[in-house]
């Protein structure tokens, strides 16, 4: 893949690719029957022997989901594999059974035409800090006991959750901010500077987490090269997902960022009092909820954890060193690393460096994370490049912040940004307003608390722009920081376990007399706006076109296609059930849900034979800039093929399936699989089925979409400007929900040149669009059906 500027770029044609992606998936999260919910399985013998082969689907169904994502139009996976799946058992210890069943899978990818790049993925450092991603003998190595995590706040895991179910939504994310993932980050990035103590096997604990990572992940990469999938399938690795900063952003240790749009939720201890409870002494706490314009605090409560500590005795850590074979240094013995570290006394309970971490101890220097972060990233990237000389580097700062400058030395970067509406996630409503929250985070509005209704938006019209232009503002920064390199937004999507209709409208609280005058104001005017929510199935509301779920999805898909963005939406998971969602902490965020947990009562036999049909409908352009619409068709018939495992011989066929590779738009593996009983989405969300083009015979200009409603036809529209260096058609993946073949109903008209349909499968056709001439703009124009 080569980089063209802000564009990919087809190596052999010169065509613009835009990526059309999807996570693959949140599945590979978890091990194999220990779904976050279960007690059952959960941190045995250190979490050595979970399993992560079949994640996240078995082999043997591998055609099965890859065919279901080609027929939506992906052709990206940002493929997800954790430090825990490969190196669990213990330092240097790789699961060759799961790297084998890895490259099986990344085979099977090319087969469909897929491209790859690798996310080695955590949240809140791993499984037991609430989150996923790191093995736990990282936690172990640093002293850590997951199994009192819950008595001492020290995280949050649903694992060990009283009543799993009334886990509060999003809560997981404020693991980052407690004792065990705050250690831990801050441990891997700067633990050298901060706790030079810890030393083990003769080398500090930083070099030694940093290096086992680093060789996890080469490792990785080796088996790719050594199995043929280097460029052709993986094109590039990202450099850790949502990377936490540990207490390396915290100025004092005894208060909470008083920024006021930080995501506070539920208990919230101080730095301070989530290291006094890690040492079992009861603290008092505040409680937080977050609304819609910032985090509010509604009390205090008493934490006691009962003596019980987060720490390891010294017996329990002198039994696990003899099990993995380390040996600590005399200066770091069993306990709270920090107070080893002289930042608090545990005798007197007092805090000793309240500013420790907002200066380098050694140096002197403020303290930026930034740095630590830099270092990390060209050690990583010159790790992988070792192996995949050419790697891209899909570059993940931290999250929702203004990236930082490249160092001149790196090269290949595309910036690899996630953004969510937060509004949406935490609320799980479709609200009928909305926040400009990265601009209001950057300063765009001013200061104080008039700066939230200055970034305030109402109605549906305004919010679909405020997407567009807060993604607009992530895709100039990483311009103006990354460099002249594409954008790929890494993670976007919606929860679908939201209430149906239009939430209620906002509310506020506020000592300001004014400020509660114009709130009244906003909320009788939000009140005209508004409809309250309708209680009803929800699984059978969602392929509504006025759910709240196609709305919100639709709203981001618009956004992304507006500032002609390449992403990969979160995610597939296809084990997602009702009432526990993706089995991760809540989340319900799949676009994908079996209808029935009863695959046999959901399939259903394909209509079409062992035939493809193929239209060949061409039609000339007049001269002017009218569009014009087709005069004439031909049909044309493609004999059976017997054995759908191997690639015709012809030269036709071969250029009806080429698109960016060799491999096959739709491979006849999925070809075969599409003669199978198929399963049923129970959450098909109609802006899903939207065209997207592939690859463009020039430069993208506009890509703008009407998802279609019982009352509206879906229409696309595409222009570009063509550059005649450029090999081949432009090409746009179609689907046939809403656009049938424009012998059944699709309209097609072109401003310049002609078009054809190419291919035609059961969920979609391939138009090819030929524009002879260098123009200025040539304009594409489909108008399909109602919903």
């Amino acid at each position: 893949m080569e980089l063209n500027g802000r564009w990919f770029s087809d190596p052999k044609t010169k065509r613009t690719v835009l990526f059309k992606g999807i996570n693959l998936g949140g599945g590979t999260k978890l091990p194999v029957g220990i779904p976050s919910h279960e007690r059952n399985g959960y941190w045995v013998d250190y979490d050595r022997k979970v399993n992560f082969v079949g994640r996240p689907f078995p082999l043997d169904e591998t055609d099965e989901h890859l065919q279901r994502l080609v027929n939506y139009g992906f052709n990206l996976l940002r493929f997800i594999i954790t430090w825990e799946a490969v190196e669990h058992e213990g330092p240097g210890i790789y699961d060759q059974d799961y790297l084998a069943y890895v490259v099986e899978v990344l085979r099977k990818c090319g087969h469909y035409g897929l491209k790859v790049f690798i996310d080695p993925h955590q949240d809140c450092w791993s499984r037991h800090c609430g989150g996923s991603g790191h093995p736990g003998w990282t936690l172990t190595l640093a002293g850590l006991n997951p199994l009192h995590f819950p008595q001492t706040n020290a995280a949050i895991v649903q694992n060990l959750y009283p009543e799993p179910e009334k886990l509060p939504k999003m809560i997981w994310n404020t693991n980052y901010q407690r004792l065990a993932a705050s250690t831990m980050f801050t441990l891997f990035f700067a633990g050298k500077s901060y706790a030079p103590k810890c030393i083990v096997n003769g080398i500090h604990v930083q070099d030694y987490l940093q290096q086992h990572y680093l060789r996890c992940f080469q490792e990785v990469a080796r088996r790719i090269r050594n199995n043929g999938l280097e460029n052709t399938v993986v094109i590039g690795y990202d450099t850790m997902n949502e990377p936490g900063k540990g207490y390396l952003s915290i100025s004092r240790l005894d208060e909470l960022n008083k920024e006021d749009t930080d995501f506070k939720m539920g208990l919230m201890p101080t730095a301070f009092q989530g290291m006094l409870l890690g040492s079992g002494i009861p603290t008092k706490v505040e409680h937080w909820e977050f609304k819609w314009n910032g985090p509010k605090k509604t009390g205090e409560e008493l934490v006691n954890p009962g003596n019980t500590s987060a720490w390891l005795t010294d017996d329990e850590l002198k039994k696990a060193c003899k099990l993995f074979g380390w040996k600590r240094d005399v200066a770091w013995p069993a306990g709270c690393i920090w107070a080893t570290h002289g930042i608090w006394d545990k005798s007197t309970q007092k805090l000793l460096q309240p500013e420790y971490f907002a200066t380098d101890p050694q140096s002197g220097n403020l303290t930026n994370y930034i740095d630590h972060w830099l270092k990390y990233l060209q050690d990583y990237a010159r790790t992988i490049r070792e192996i995949h000389s050419d790697a891209i580097m899909f570059v993940q700062s931290p999250v929702l912040e203004e990236p930082p400058r490249m160092p001149s030395s790196l090269q290949r970067l595309v910036y690899a940004p996630h953004w969510y509406d937060g509004l949406t996630l935490v609320k799980k409503k479709w609200c009928n307003y909305n926040v400009d929250v990265i601009n209001l985070n950057r300063g765009k509005y001013g200061t104080g608390p008039l700066r939230f209704i200055r970034a305030l938006r109402i109605g549906e019209k305004a919010i679909r722009q405020c997407f567009v232009d807060q993604l607009k503002t992530i895709q100039t920064e990483g311009l103006e920081n990354i460099g002249e390199y594409p954008c790929i937004l890494g993670e976007i999507g919606i929860p679908y376990d939201m209430e149906t209709g239009v939430s209620a409208a906002v509310t506020v609280t506020s000592n300001s007399a004014l400020l509660n005058l114009l709130f009244s104001w906003w909320i009788w005017i939000l009140s005209l706006f508004s409809q309250y929510s309708i209680k009803e199935d929800i699984s059978s509301a969602i392929g509504n076109p006025k759910s709240s779920q196609n709305k919100a999805m639709d709203a981001n898909l618009n956004a992304l296609e507006k500032n002609l963005l390449n992403y990969t939406i979160w995610h597939y998971v296809p084990d997602n059930i009702p009432k526990w969602g993706d089995l991760w902490n809540g989340e319900d965020v799949s676009i994908w849900q079996n209808s029935s947990t009863d695959k046999a009562s959901t399939i259903k036999k394909s209509s079409y034979g062992n035939t493809l049909d193929v239209i060949s409908a061409k039609h000339s352009a007049l001269t002017n800039t009218t569009i014009t619409t087709s005069s004439s068709t031909t049909m044309v018939e493609i004999p059976e093929i017997d054995d759908y495992s191997k690639k015709p011989q012809s030269s036709n066929i071969d250029e009806y399936i080429d698109t960016m590779t060799n491999a096959s738009v739709d491979s006849f593996q999925g070809l075969l699989q599409q003669q199978r009983m198929e399963q049923v989405n129970a959450r098909d969300l109609v802006c899903l089925s939207r065209p997207h083009p592939k690859l463009t015979a020039g430069t993208p200009l506009e890509i703008d979409f009407v998802s279609p409603t019982e009352s509206q036809r879906a229409t696309f529209t595409y222009t570009f400007n063509h550059n005649s260096l450029c090999e081949g058609p432009t090409v746009i993946h179609v689907p046939l929900r809403f656009f049938p073949l424009p012998s059944k109903g699709t309209t097609v008209k072109v401003s310049k040149g002609h078009w054809k349909v190419q291919v035609t499968y059961d969920h979609y056709w391939i138009l090819h669009w030929v524009v002879n001439d260098e123009v200025e703009q040539a304009k594409l124009l489909l108008e399909g059906v109602n919903a």
